[in-house]
């Protein structure tokens, strides 16, 4: 379980921190409207994701043959190693506040989070399955990928609500690219594993 748990961890991180579009609203919302509107959205995958992870789980317990779960492992990989190499060439982006309509930070957060293709593609590639194995194991491993996962995402998204709306120096800072490298360099490394899982499915090992 703690093996589990710790790849939430992980995942959860370099989703948290990694530049994007919520990443991107959290420190305009945080800008503009305060710490508090940065955490509103922040908080938004906690509304968004849960539909997301049921469709799914779902299509992928409907799927039938190792074939095709190869082949999705083996997207799940491809889209692993673009997530490394972004981590691992990230550089510190600039905090200052973009143009845009005001409104409910936590509304503009759902919206940014329901119409981005990543957490889709997350779902269906990586997280899916990761916890559709921890599952296999028991409910407990299942829970705590997704605890530690959804804590470290929306939790680190809060840090750095906090950062930006406290003081613009959070992301400028040389320890900010430090992690999102080394959390790149986390991910490059269940890229092989989702790889190889996904070259056994197909028999090619």
């Amino acid at each position: 379980m703690l093996t589990v748990a710790l790849t939430g961890v992980v995942f959860g991180l370099a989703a948290g921190v990694t530049p994007g579009p919520l990443l991107t609203l959290v420190v305009t919302e945080s800008l503009r409207g305060g710490v508090g509107a940065g955490m509103r959205v922040a908080a938004a995958p906690l509304l968004t994701d849960g539909p997301i992870v049921l469709v799914s789980i779902v299509l992928l317990t409907r799927v039938d043959g190792t074939a095709v779960l190869g082949a999705l492992a083996l997207v799940g990989a491809v889209l692993l190693a673009y997530l490394a190499w972004d981590g691992l060439t990230v550089a510190a982006p600039e905090a200052v506040a973009a143009p845009g309509p005001r409104g409910s930070a936590l509304a503009k957060g759902a919206a940014v989070n329901l119409l981005n293709p990543h957490p889709y593609l997350f779902w269906l590639g990586i997280g899916g399955p990761t916890l559709l194995a921890a599952w296999e194991e028991g409910p407990a491993p299942a829970v705590a990928f997704l605890a530690a996962m959804y804590g470290c995402l929306v939790g680190s998204k809060l840090v750095v609500a906090w950062g930006v709306g406290k003081g613009r120096r959070l992301l400028q800072s040389r320890g900010y690219v430090y992690l999102v490298r080394a959390l790149g360099l986390a991910l490059g490394v269940f890229a092989v594993r989702f790889a190889r899982d996904g070259l056994e499915h197909l028999g090619v090992l």
